[in-house]
């Protein structure tokens, strides 16, 4: 398989052969070397190596779990938030 073809493959996927090769004994580097990637390679797929493995992210951007405070919810017969959002849509 080359790279091109291994980038096409799910991230899942590609950190698992990373880690596949990490547990046959070889190092970050060489594992990555092996698969030919490079780490804006990894980037791009959202592939880190956290604590001795690799993992990969389902999804980029804002991953907070945290309420920010900014969610709708139903106060008092209405809603709290911008009511254009809700333009249209019966609850």
């Amino acid at each position: 398989m080359d790279r091109e073809e291994l980038l096409k493959l799910e991230n899942t996927e590609i950190a698992k052969m990373l880690n596949d090769l990490l547990a046959q004994g070889k190092s970050k580097d060489e594992a990555e070397a092996e698969l030919g990637l490079t780490a804006a390679d990894l980037m791009k797929q959202n592939i880190f190596f956290v604590k001795d493995k690799y993992l990969a992210r389902a999804w980029s951007g804002y991953t907070s779990t945290k309420r920010s405070g900014n969610e709708y919810k139903e106060v008092e017969g209405g809603w709290r938030g911008d009511p254009k959002d809700f333009k249209g849509r019966s609850f």
